[in-house]
Order: C-alpha cells, then sequence, then structure tokens
C-alpha cells in the first residue's frame, strides 16, 4: 500500500503536465501584436508584411492572411467582430498545409485584448489562438 501512494501522486502529477502541452500560453501571447494563428501552442502562420497580405470584410467579418504567392494562408470567419474584450464570437477557421486545406469549425473565441485595430482572441481551451487586424 506504501509503494503505490507514491505512484499515484506521481502519475497524477504526470496527468496534470501533459494537460498543459499544446496550449497557448496567455502572456506571452498577448504581448505580440503580430498578426498569426496559434494551434495547439504551436505557430501555423506568421504575417511578415514583406511576403504577405491582408484582406478583411467587414460585411461577413472574414479575416484573411497570405504569402504573396498564395500558398500559405489562414482564414478566419467570425459571427461577430468583438468590440470588447470579453466579447465572444463563434468561428471557423482555415488554414493550409502540405497535405491541403485544414478547418475547425464552431469554435468559441474570446477577445482577450484589444488595442486599435488589432484584436487577440483565443478559445477557453487556449487550443485555438489567432491575433487579427480589422482593417478600413
Amino acid at each position: 500500500m506504501r509503494t503505490l501512494l507514491p505512484i499515484t501522486v506521481l502519475c497524477l502529477l504526470l496527468f496534470c503536465a501533459c494537460d498543459q502541452q499544446g496550449v497557448t500560453e496567455l502572456p506571452a501571447f498577448l504581448t505580440d501584436g503580430t498578426v498569426r494563428l496559434e494551434l495547439d501552442g504551436v505557430r501555423i502562420f506568421t504575417f511578415d508584411e514583406s511576403q504577405c497580405q491582408l484582406a478583411f470584410n467587414e460585411k461577413r467579418c472574414e479575416f484573411r492572411a497570405h504569402t504573396d504567392t498564395m500558398l500559405d494562408f489562414f482564414v478566419v470567419n467570425l459571427s461577430s467582430i468583438p468590440a470588447r474584450l470579453g466579447a465572444k464570437a463563434e468561428a471557423t477557421i482555415i488554414w493550409s498545409t502540405e497535405e491541403g486545406e485544414q478547418t475547425k469549425e464552431n469554435i468559441t473565441l474570446e477577445a482577450k485584448r484589444i488595442k486599435g485595430d488589432v484584436i487577440w482572441l483565443c478559445d477557453d481551451s487556449r487550443h485555438n489562438a489567432v491575433v487579427i487586424r480589422v482593417l478600413e
């Protein structure tokens, strides 16, 4: 019985530690205003002004970022554009991969920070995070 207690505690600690892998670290995420898409804690696309373009359709609440070749991209379609901190919107995220286009639907994103025309959005699980710029 005594040997089971340390093993049980160790297993519990490992389980808790594993639960935090693959998530966006909010403090670091919120300090960087670079337009980007992060999934499971990994940057999938990072906007580079010298090689990329941005597009925004206010009527469709659609944000796009893509390379000049248009081979690498991500698109975020929102149910509404969050105008205040804590505002939530349903989203569909589409992005390019080497295997082709991928999609995640019905994601609830929350505005974690808004500064000027830049909005930091993240879901509760911190598995889906995006920084967008609302162009006018």
